[in-house]
């Protein structure tokens, strides 16, 4: 939320940082004492009865515009004859405030920012992604969440973005989920199990995620042949719950 005009923030609605708000709620009044000379300059220009006065409104609107006034604003002056110099600043949207950078009795600038807001209607959840999965996640692709916090509760959602970077001592790539959080009960900070939606079922021999022996020129598993133990020179695939492709 900005400033749309130079002036003093005479009271504050909101008292600090994580208070929740609803789209349309009052959020503080701005005092603007340079709109006064543009809105009198209207209202004289409104008051003639000459030739050519068209062109003063006009102007005089242009710069009630220019001095940051709404089409909702300047509709009032005319309608009222009055002067306004006074804005009520409203939620543009729900959520929670996460900065509030004024206090009763600011000065603020033209586009100063005032307060950010955050709707909690979706979170971003940052999923740890095991290296050896990677390859299986797709953009697009159905998530669920759960969460120890709410047992009971399925949150559903999207992968947004897989992140081009591997932690180093995790060996985990960072994917991007967009959570739906239509009743606000996840918030920012939450731990949550993803489960991701895979591709079509298929066969595969699978060992022990332990039998792989690499040598690093080649993997092998030791397998049974004629009686006896042999070398197996082998290619794995997907790891997963221990199992390895």
């Amino acid at each position: 939320v900005q400033a749309r005009a130079t002036g003093f923030v005479e009271k504050l609605h909101v008292r600090t940082a994580l208070d929740p708000v609803r789209k349309g709620q009052s959020l503080l009044e701005l005092y603007v004492p340079n709109w006064i000379a543009a809105q009198e300059d209207y209202l004289t220009t409104l008051a003639l009865k000459t030739e050519g006065v068209e062109m003063l409104t006009q102007a005089a609107r242009q710069r009630m515009r220019q001095a940051g006034m709404t089409e909702t604003q300047i509709s009032l002056v005319e309608r009222t004859r009055q002067v306004h110099a006074r804005i009520t600043l409203s939620a543009p949207a729900s959520g929670v405030i996460m900065e509030l950078m004024v206090r009763d009795g600011s000065t603020v600038v033209m586009g100063t920012p005032l307060m950010r807001i955050n709707s909690l209607s979706s979170l971003w959840v940052e999923a740890e992604i095991p290296e050896s999965l990677t390859a299986q996640v797709r953009v697009g692709s159905e998530v669920e969440a759960h969460t120890a916090a709410l047992p009971a509760e399925v949150f559903r959602g999207q992968v947004q973005a897989l992140l081009p970077e591997i932690n180093p001592t995790t060996r985990t790539r960072k994917a991007r989920m967009v959570l739906d959080n239509p009743h606000e009960l996840l918030v920012p900070g939450m731990f949550v199990q993803m489960k991701l939606s895979g591709g079509p079922a298929r066969t595969a021999l699978v060992v022990p995620s332990e039998a792989p022996v690499r040598t690093g020129q080649r993997t092998l598993v030791i397998g049974v042949e004629n009686k006896a133990f042999r070398p197996f020179e082998v290619r794995i695939g997907h790891e997963q719950n221990g199992q390895t492709e």
